[in-house]
C-alpha cells in the first residue's frame, strides 16, 4: 500500500507540473486599438427565479462596446416563479427579447437545455453566446471573444469564467476551488484537449448547432449544454476551436450564497462526468478524485493509528504544492489575491467536498432552483 501512495502521490504532483506548463504556454494577444469585429451575436440567456439578479445583466448587456447592430440578447423564462419577467419586460426592445417558455408547447428537452434551444431558435445573427442570468461583462468582452474567432477562424470558443468574491469564507472556497477548475481547462486546450468549458461564457456558430442536432444525444441529462455539446462538436473532423484567453473575454458569476446551494451546484457539474468520450480530461478527473480519497482515507485511518499521521501530512502537503504550481499562473490571469492562504487553510473541507460531491454525483436525483433534477 505504501508504494502504491508512493506512486499516486508522485503522478499527482507530476501531473499539476504538466498542467502549469500548458497555463504558462497561453499567451494573452494584444488587440489592436483600431481592430472593428465584423461578428454578430445572439446572446442567450435562461432564467429562472433571476429577480436578484437579472436588472444588473441587463445593465451590463448595455454597457458592452460593441456596435449595437452587432449583437442582441435574448432571455428565456424558463417557468419563473418569482418577478423576474417584470423586472425584464421595462427593458424589452429591438436588441433584448423575452422569451417565455410557458407559451411554447411542450418538447422532450427539459429545463436549461429547453430554455437554450428555443431561443437559439429564434436568434437573428450567427453566432450565438450562451451566459447566465447572473453574469456581468467588461464592457469590451464581445469585442475580445469576435478577435479570437475572427484570428483564429474558428466555429467555436471557450471563454473564461470566475466567481465574485465577496469576502466571506464560502465566496472565497468557491472562487478558488472553481478557478481551479477553470485553469485545468485553460492548461488542457493548451496541451491540445480543448474539453473544458462553462455553458457561462461559450460561443458557437448557430449553423453548427443546427449541424450537429442540438442537444441530441445528450437531452435526456438535466446538465451538460456546454461540456457535452463542445464533445459532440470535438468528435467531428477538422474541429476549429478557440480559446479566449483574455482578461476582458471572463465573464465574472455569482457564487452560491449557502453550502447546500453550493454542494447541489457541483454535484450537478459531476453527474456528467460519465457521460464524457475523452480519454485526458476524464482520466485526469478520476485520478484527481483518487487521490483526494487516498488523503481522506489517511486523515482518517491517522486517528486509529499513529504510524499514517506523517504519510497523512506529506499526501496533503503534496497536494497543497502541486495546486500552488499551476495557482502560480492562474492567480494572476483572474486576478485572485490571497489565493494562496486560501488554498493552504481550506485543504480539509476541500478534500472532504471534492470526494462527497464525486460520490454523490451518482444518485438518481439532485435538487437544483427547486427542481428535482436526474
Amino acid at each position: 500500500m505504501f508504494y502504491f501512495l508512493i506512486f499516486i502521490g508522485l503522478i499527482y504532483f507530476i501531473g499539476f507540473a504538466i498542467l502549469r506548463y500548458g497555463f504558462k504556454s497561453m499567451q494573452t494577444p494584444l488587440i489592436p486599438i483600431d481592430y472593428k469585429p465584423s461578428l454578430k451575436f445572439s446572446i442567450v440567456v435562461p432564467a429562472r427565479n433571476e429577480e436578484h439578479n437579472i436588472v444588473e445583466l441587463i445593465h451590463s448587456f448595455r454597457q458592452l462596446n460593441y456596435p449595437e447592430s452587432h449583437y442582441e440578447l435574448i432571455i428565456v423564462d424558463d417557468f419563473s416563479e418569482d418577478s423576474t419577467v417584470e423586472k425584464i419586460l421595462p427593458f424589452c426592445s429591438s436588441n433584448i427579447r423575452l422569451l417565455q417558455l410557458e407559451n411554447l408547447e411542450e418538447l422532450s428537452l427539459k429545463n436549461k437545455k429547453r430554455a437554450l434551444h428555443e431561443g437559439i431558435q429564434i436568434a437573428h445573427h450567427d453566432f450565438i453566446i450562451t451566459t447566465d442570468a447572473d453574469c456581468v461583462f467588461d464592457k469590451n468582452w464581445l469585442r475580445t471573444i469576435a478577435y479570437f474567432i475572427e484570428r483564429d477562424q474558428s466555429r467555436m470558443a471557450i471563454a473564461p469564467v470566475s466567481f465574485s468574491n465577496d469576502g466571506t469564507l464560502l465566496a472565497a472556497f468557491q472562487s478558488l476551488d472553481f478557478m481551479m477548475m477553470q485553469s485545468i481547462g485553460i492548461s488542457l486546450y493548451a496541451l491540445g484537449s480543448a474539453s473544458m468549458n462553462n455553458g457561462a461564457n461559450f460561443v458557437f456558430e448557430k449553423q453548427l448547432f443546427f449541424e450537429l442536432k442540438g442537444f441530441q444525444g445528450v437531452d435526456h441529462l438535466a446538465s451538460g449544454d456546454d461540456f457535452l455539446f463542445l464533445n459532440k462538436y470535438r468528435q467531428t473532423a477538422n474541429p476549429k476551436i478557440s480559446y479566449a484567453f483574455h482578461p476582458e473575454a471572463i465573464v465574472q458569476t455569482l457564487p452560491q450564497d449557502n453550502v447546500r446551494g453550493f454542494f447541489q451546484q457541483r454535484v450537478r457539474w459531476a453527474s456528467k462526468m460519465g457521460n464524457y468520450k475523452n480519454v485526458l480530461l476524464t482520466s485526469t478527473l478520476v485520478f484527481v478524485f483518487i487521490f483526494n480519497l487516498c488523503c481522506l482515507i489517511l486523515f482518517v485511518m491517522a486517528f486509529s493509528n499513529t504510524h499514517y499521521v506523517m504519510l497523512c501530512i506529506t499526501f496533503i502537503a503534496l497536494k497543497i504544492i502541486a495546486e500552488a504550481l499551476l495557482l502560480s499562473k492562474a492567480k494572476h490571469f483572474f486576478n485572485f489575491k490571497n489565493a494562496y492562504t486560501i488554498l493552504i487553510s481550506l485543504q480539509l473541507p476541500h478534500i472532504i467536498y471534492m470526494v462527497s460531491a464525486a460520490l454523490f454525483s451518482k444518485l438518481k436525483t439532485y435538487e437544483w432552483k427547486g427542481r428535482i433534477l436526474r
